[in-house]
């Protein structure tokens, strides 16, 4: 670990670790101001004046590492006592802190490389009043005789003075005597730390938002909502024991307007691409008549289960726009109250088609959108989905065997974004 020289400043703030890897970071006098739980993937804190971003991660070997950053918007390196070592961190850079076996400090290094400084912790004889200080500059003192060596006693006598005060002066103050060892208010400031220190959902965030604002949280969870449109659906091939079903082979059937709900869990990896996870449901109803075919209390339902490859452009503005590529499987549920067919001459045919059926089966999806950050944790979202599915093979509850075309859906949702 190299060691560069700091400028000396008065008591900078304390970062120590706790036994389970949690970090805290102590105000100049000694009170908590922050604390990290072990494992959060990245949370905002303030170390003396600057707000920086304190965040977990394993390595490629295993291990576990602590980032301390700085963002680009610091005027000055952020300058902390952590162990044995005054620590300085300019603007766009962190401090990388690898632990080992019990959470012990392994090593710490800057990102990028040298970019860290770090200097021993002044000992507090440095501070301490000085057991020989410097003559006086006063121009009435008398310049001592060079034949006159200096009394021993004199010196003798000052370092007795300045000694006892010195030392009585310590038992003395109520600050001292008040306050217990820092190992003593540190459990009691893991009890008290708030889930979310800031207060959830976070700090309202005004654009343009500060560079130290802009980074997020790594997880997310997003709800979205809204009307689903359905193109037109043929029945491909319908068969059954009882019936001559195959008259509506290639008959087409048209859908209303309908509902759809979804969920994503996801990860960002960079502050542009991320990882995600989507499903929900969607239903839309039958209309009554089309193509010759009476249809009553019909629906068609989808839910999807897709991987999703997500990008986004993260910005000052608030405004983020995003663009997600999904595949994955699609639960097509077909439920059928009853299909009757009229022939071109007007004569109706009855067909015992009813029943529910369902097939899971190859899907795909396009989502576009933008969403506005509200507050550090909490967004609003607008998005356009396109979404399609392969054919569908169902067995209705009666013995029927319907396969169904491949319709595509569009829907248009709001939402909201929460990140952790």
């Amino acid at each position: 670990m190299a060691v560069c020289p700091i400028p000396t400043i008065a008591a900078p703030p304390l970062v120590s670790l706790q036994e389970d890897g949690s970090l805290v970071i102590a105000a100049v006098k000694g009170s908590i101001t922050d604390f990290v739980k072990q494992g959060t993937p990245r949370q905002s804190v303030q170390i003396g004046d600057q707000s920086c971003n304190v965040s977990y991660s394993p390595n490629s070997a295993g291990k576990k590492i602590i980032l301390i950053s700085v963002p680009s918007s610091a005027t000055s390196p952020v300058v902390f006592d952590l162990g044995q070592n005054r620590v300085a961190v300019p603007a766009k850079s962190a401090l990388r802190i690898t632990l080992g076996a019990n959470h012990q400090v392994e090593k710490m290094d800057g990102n990028p490389p040298e970019s860290v400084q770090f200097s021993p912790i002044p000992s507090a004889s440095v501070t301490a009043v000085s057991p020989n200080p410097p003559p006086p500059t006063s121009a009435s003192a008398p310049a001592p005789s060079q034949s006159s060596p200096a009394p021993s006693a004199s010196i003798t006598s000052e370092e007795k003075i300045i000694a006892p005060e010195t030392s009585s002066a310590l038992p003395e103050s109520p600050t001292s005597a008040a306050s217990p060892p820092a190992s003593e208010t540190l459990p009691l400031a893991m009890e008290e730390e708030p889930l979310f220190p800031s207060g959830w959902p976070g700090k309202l965030l005004e654009a343009p938002i500060p560079q130290s604002q802009m980074e997020e949280d790594q997880f997310y969870v997003r709800t979205e909502f809204g009307p689903r449109f359905v193109s037109a659906m043929n029945l491909v091939s319908v068969a059954g024991p009882n019936g001559n079903y195959g008259i509506l082979n290639q008959k087409e059937i048209a859908f209303s307007t309908g509902y759809r709900q979804d969920l994503d869990l996801g990860v960002w990896l960079t502050d542009w691409f991320g990882l995600a996870i989507e499903t929900g449901f969607a239903l839309n109803a039958v209309r009554g008549n089309t193509d010759g075919m009476t249809v009553s209390s019909t629906t068609f339902w989808t839910v999807p289960l897709l991987a999703q490859l997500c990008f986004q452009y993260p910005n000052d503005s608030g405004w983020i726009p995003y663009i997600n590529f999904g595949f994955g499987g699609g639960w097509t549920i077909f439920k059928v109250g009853g299909i009757n067919y009229t022939q071109p001459g007007g004569a109706s045919i009855p067909l015992p088609l009813s029943g529910t059926g369902n097939s899971v089966n190859n899907a795909y999806q396009i989502a576009a959108g933008v969403r506005y950050r509200l507050y550090e944790e909490l967004s609003i979202t607008l998005a356009y989905k396109f979404y399609g599915n392969s054919q569908a093979n169902v067995n209705l509850d009666n013995g029927v065997t319907a396969t169904l075309g491949s319709p595509v859906t569009n829907s248009a949702e709001v939402g909201v974004n929460f990140s952790f």
